[in-house]
């Protein structure tokens, strides 16, 4: 067995994207994007030192290795990013740029928020979403925390 694991390949994604909430589709972009921006400023900053370093050239020729495999790896980030694009047109959805969600600051929510299936979705800022029966249910924890006198107040 290999010590070296291997990144799936862009058909088996496709075909393990096809299940997954339109919702979900929308945070494996947003994590791919983050991810890809690490890669180009950590490319950035290696070339800056190779710029300016005096290190011999075996040392060169390894970080240079490694901003061709940071490369690489972000070719095949934003093959993912078209394949999760391909994969929200297939179900008839229209693809929504990420840098298009306009973030309201006053009230930290979006403003421009994906229609799925015709409903509108509640995405808010993620963190406690959920129904009002969800909400009383955690009230309600919350309250038998206090009689208690322990727990964690958030």
């Amino acid at each position: 067995m290999s010590t070296e694991s291997l990144p799936i390949t862009p058909g088996a994604f496709a075909e393990a994207i096809k299940e997954l909430p339109l919702a979900v589709l929308y945070s494996k972009v947003s994590e791919l994007t983050n991810s890809i921006a690490h890669l180009h400023r950590s490319n950035a900053e290696l070339r800056a030192f190779l710029a300016e370093s005096n290190d011999s050239d075996d040392d060169k020729k390894e970080l240079e290795g490694y901003i061709a495999e940071n490369e690489g790896v972000a070719v095949s980030m934003n093959e993912r990013i078209s394949l999760l694009k391909i994969e929200v047109e297939n179900r008839g959805q229209p693809w929504i740029e990420l840098d298009e969600l306009k973030i309201d600051k006053r009230q930290d929510t979006l403003t421009d928020v994906p229609v799925t299936n015709g409903n509108a979705t509640d995405s808010g800022t993620g963190a406690g979403a959920g129904t009002e029966a969800e909400a009383g249910a955690g009230q309600q924890s919350n309250d038998r925390e206090d009689e208690d006198g322990d727990g964690v107040y958030l």
